[in-house]
């Protein structure tokens, strides 16, 4: 009965008392009035010591300092202890207190008085309620209905107590009367709603918190329940239909916003959230949220100006990662240094922090410098293997491959089984010559890992280089190309392989979609160029060839323009295919 449950737990707490107001919905003013006067003219019988206490408690009640108000008042009673109104008043400031034993003698004295006060019977009936003497309360209910039939709240949580008190069925029974006799009793929808749910009986559920939010759009509690309900059931788009159906309540703006995150619709989420910050200016979450969007979204200027305020006000807010990343995406590079830098070492993005720095300064060609941060970081973090593999690529990046590989050895010795190191491993013995020593390592993580792409395409690769075993290369490759797809130096190697097999056709096939997939990578347009080329389609190889020395003068790769404009000179000498001159000539 959980539902149910929650659904008494407010009823009590906030209907039962003052917001109930059972005897006051059929009244005018005027009686409204003259009972208030009737009621106020009661405290004349106290005396004069008795009156002041009464109205200071009184005061205090109002302005709800229940605990200083019972003391006077009960100062007040002690020279009128059958006044029915006074005891009313510190029933339900006993209620609020929790004090249910005394709320309950005070009540049932208020209500023996004038056994026709519907607002008394209301105040005791919640006090049972709150104890779970669930009989004595619904007598409550009943009686307040034989005193005014008309009533149509007393139904509504006759029906609520009768479910919470296991008698489902009747209690969906009373709020189904309620509702046919007043088809605007939105709360009788409502938890009739939730009854349903209790009984799993969904749909029924949807349709009448839909027709309580028909019937009342500004009430929250119906419309969140409705979309928390659609979104259990994975219903996002009705969802959001809920929410939006909710009138003049900024804060599920927020809700709604994450639903549109669920279906990448950054704009909206974006939308609603700007709505939801001019109510919640001071949502953490949101304001967050807001910037990684505007990040995710390109928007980086509004972004920037978004975590950099962040870290202004809350210097504590783990946000520093986002604004570095902002600048690098800026091309801000010296700025994404310094603010990567400054990450904590107890931040969760502490150990991505410092590979990004690695990642720039060897973008920078600063390779002095990321040797030196290496060396810092595996000296203070020996236990992350990353590090040592962003120190050794360093050393690679300026070919010094022996003490890049001594670097990864010191790794594997802490961290013998990690993949990314031994793949490591063996690159750098197959550049440092020692192929075969390259291919051990390899299997020795398929041994591990059948699943690791990148050592079947290596191991396949190398096999093709070698020009040996090329049907065990074929099939380590196209193990790689399960696994993934489109990756385009994969499908380069799977054309290698045809190549040297001989499969001219199905090579060309490979390395077209490796070259599409890869376009910026000149050894795969130097394949497609020697496909060509042993096809004698000397025109395709040549303008392949000189696409890939673009290429490679772009990356500032020249040792590989050199191998290549070899390449273009044999052809143009031993081909004759037109040079550029004798093309103007032409």
């Amino acid at each position: 009965m959980k539902l149910i449950h929650l659904s008494i737990q407010l009823l009590i707490v906030f209907s039962f008392t003052c917001a109930l107001g059972i005897s006051d919905e059929n009244k005018s003013v005027a009686e409204k009035k003259s009972e208030n006067n009737a009621k106020a003219s009661e405290t004349t019988k106290m005396d004069q010591e008795a009156q002041m206490a009464y109205l200071k408690g009184r005061q205090y009640m109002l302005s709800g300092e229940y605990s200083k108000a019972a003391p006077l008042l009960e100062k007040a009673r002690e020279s009128d202890s059958e006044n029915s109104y006074l005891n009313h008043q510190l029933s339900e400031i006993y209620f609020r207190l929790a004090n249910f034993e005394r709320a309950e003698d005070l009540g049932s004295k208020a209500v023996e008085a004038e056994p026709t006060n519907i607002e008394y019977r209301a105040n005791l009936a919640g006090i049972y309620a709150s104890l779970k003497k669930y009989d004595l309360a619904k007598k409550q209910y009943l009686k307040i209905i034989e005193v005014e039939p008309g009533n149509t709240r007393a139904p509504l949580f006759l029906g609520v107590l009768e479910a919470e008190s296991g008698d489902i069925d009747q209690g969906l029974d009373t709020l189904s009367d309620a509702i046919d006799k007043n088809k605007d009793n939105y709360m009788a929808f409502f938890y009739r709603a939730k009854i349903y749910l209790e009984k799993n009986e969904v749909e029924k559920a949807k349709k009448d918190l839909s027709t309580c939010l028909d019937l009342r759009p500004a009430f929250v509690e119906a419309g969140s329940a409705l979309g928390l309900l659609h979104e259990r059931l994975g219903e996002v788009d009705q969802a959001l239909a809920a929410y939006n159906r909710i009138q003049g309540v900024g804060r599920f703006k927020k809700r709604m916003a994450q639903l549109y995150l669920q279906k990448n619709d950054f704009e909206k989420a974006l939308s609603e959230l700007l709505e939801y910050e001019k109510v919640e200016i001071d949502d953490y979450t949101a304001r967050l949220k807001i910037a990684l969007i505007f990040f995710e979204l390109k928007r980086y200027e509004e972004a920037e100006a978004r975590f950099t305020r962040i870290i202004k006000e809350e210097p504590e807010a783990d946000v520093r990662f986002y604004l570095a990343a902002v600048y690098e995406e800026q091309k801000k590079l010296d700025l994404a240094l310094k603010e990567f830098k400054k990450v904590s070492s107890s931040s969760s993005f502490f150990k991505e922090s410092m590979l990004h720095v690695g990642f720039i300064l060897r973008q920078q060609e600063k390779l002095s410098e990321g040797l030196k941060f290496t060396a810092d970081l595996v000296k203070k973090y020996p236990s992350e293997p990353e590090f040592y593999d962003m120190r050794a690529s360093f050393f690679e990046q300026k070919k010094q491959y022996k003490d890049a590989l001594e670097v990864i050895e010191k790794g594997l010795a802490k961290f013998e089984d990690d993949e990314k190191l031994l793949y490591f491993a063996g690159a750098l013995h197959d550049k440092l010559g020692d192929k075969e020593k390259g291919i051990k390592v390899m299997e020795q993580i398929i041994e591990k890992n059948e699943k690791n792409a990148h050592a079947l395409n290596f191991l396949g690769y190398t096999y093709a280089e070698l020009g040996k075993d090329l049907d065990k290369a074929e099939g380590y490759i196209k193990r790689a190309v399960e696994l993934r797809p489109n990756d385009g130096f994969i499908e380069d190697s799977l054309g290698w392989v045809y190549f040297k097999q001989g499969r001219l056709d199905e090579a060309l096939a490979s390395l077209k979609k490796a070259a599409e997939l890869q376009p910026n990578e000149p050894v795969i347009m130097e394949h497609l160029g020697d496909v060509y080329l042993a096809k004698n389609e000397f025109a395709k190889a040549k303008a392949v060839y000189e696409q890939a020395v673009a290429i490679s003068k772009k990356k500032s790769d020249d040792e590989m323009a050199k191998k290549l404009k070899v390449k273009l000179a044999s052809l143009e000498k031993e081909n004759r295919v037109p040079t550029s001159g004798e093309k103007d000539k032409n």
